[in-house]
């Protein structure tokens, strides 16, 4: 080979090699400048006459190792989002889309922090930062930034306030940032974007008769009351409390969901036994107020009360072991057989799970 075609490639692949490192810097610089403008649009939720457009997931598990040593464990997750017409015939907004997510850990002196930002309006993960600490005062911070296409762009790492390279840190990876913000997504949307597509029940004749079946529902029903009252005034709660502040037309409207559920053993999963949503804002006086008695994942009972411009309705829902609606007491005309309050159990649930596994 020639000197004169050494040396022409030589200058190509230093070109290449230039207009790599300028792309690469282009896109940590547009990334950088869309985690600015979604702080920005964070310090404005809420103000200027806008109505504030987030939810707030809490979870507590507390656990008593000995009479002198509790642990509560505290986890913290809001997402930020907008609003569009996702159906074009509407001529209001229907449609969430998030744009950022923060979530707060804490246990027995333990701290664990992240950011998450997504491409406005289009949905994936452009940049994630996640710092922990350790009681003693070790820390840790990792920074991802990803292409339109999932790709990583660049990573940053300290341990000990130091840099250090991506395969010197075991805390995190590109890969492992993706998958949380998917299942985070996921959650986002089953509350937001909820799809109705869930079966009737199953065709199985029910084991017990229907006046056992009531008979257990509602003992179930006290005894899962009085654990919530001992869980509220517990100093280990085992809770979860989603509120979502949301408007797609009128004024904004808040939905309150708590969720109960017994502490693993170490071989069960968390089981949730009680889910409550209240749902309410200042249009006509709307407040509307649900609960699922729930037992091993499925729906025994449902009640749903429902105020609006001075009226009230009500709906209880009695449930077999296989799903189908048993007994029906209501005193408004429509009546689902229990379907819609199925759907809702359902989502719910999804969200408990994947929550918690």
């Amino acid at each position: 080979m020639g000197k004169k075609m050494m040396i022409a490639i030589a200058l190509l692949i230093g070109s290449v090699t230039v207009s790599a490192q300028n792309s690469k810097a282009q896109k940590v610089g547009d990334i950088r400048k869309a985690y600015a403008e979604a702080k920005k649009k964070i310090a404005d939720n809420g103000k200027n006459g806008q109505a504030p457009l987030d939810v707030s997931i809490t979870l507590r598990d507390g656990t008593e190792v000995d009479e002198d040593f509790i642990i509560n464990e505290e986890r913290v997750i809001t997402f930020y989002f907008t609003k569009s017409r996702a159906n074009k015939e509407l001529d209001y907004a229907d449609g969430s889309n998030c744009y950022f997510i923060t979530e707060n850990w804490s246990a027995n002196g333990h701290s664990h922090y992240r950011e998450m930002l997504f491409a406005p309006n289009v949905g994936h993960l452009l940049f994630s930062f996640m710092h922990s600490e350790t009681h003693a005062g070790y820390e840790v911070e990792s920074r991802y930034y990803y292409a339109a296409d999932g790709s990583l762009v660049d990573q940053k790492h300290k341990e000990g306030k130091k840099d250090v390279e991506p395969d010197g840190q075991t805390w995190s990876t590109a890969e492992t940032e993706q998958s949380f913000a998917n299942d985070l997504l996921y959650v986002f949307d089953q509350l937001m974007k909820p799809k109705h597509d869930l079966p009737a029940g199953k065709g199985v004749k029910s084991a017990m008769t229907k006046a056992d079946r009531i008979d257990l529902i509602r003992k179930a029903y006290t005894r899962a009351k009085e654990d919530i009252a001992k869980n509220d005034k517990s100093e280990t709660p085992h809770d979860i409390q989603i509120v979502v502040r949301d408007q797609s037309w009128g004024p904004p409207e808040i939905t309150d969901v708590r969720m109960y559920y017994e502490q693993p053993d170490g071989t069960t999963p968390f089981r949730c036994y009680f889910i409550s949503e209240r749902c309410h804002n200042n249009n006509m006086g709307k407040d509307n107020y649900s609960e699922f008695l729930v037992a091993d994942n499925s729906l025994m009972f449902s009640y749903c009360c429902a105020r609006e411009e001075g009226e009230k309705h009500e709906w209880r829902y009695y449930y077999d072991e296989n799903g189908r609606c048993i007994e029906v007491k209501t005193d408004a005309d429509d009546n689902d057989k229990g379907l819609a309050d199925k759907m809702t159990a359902e989502r719910y649930l999804n969200i408990f799970k994947k929550l918690t596994e």
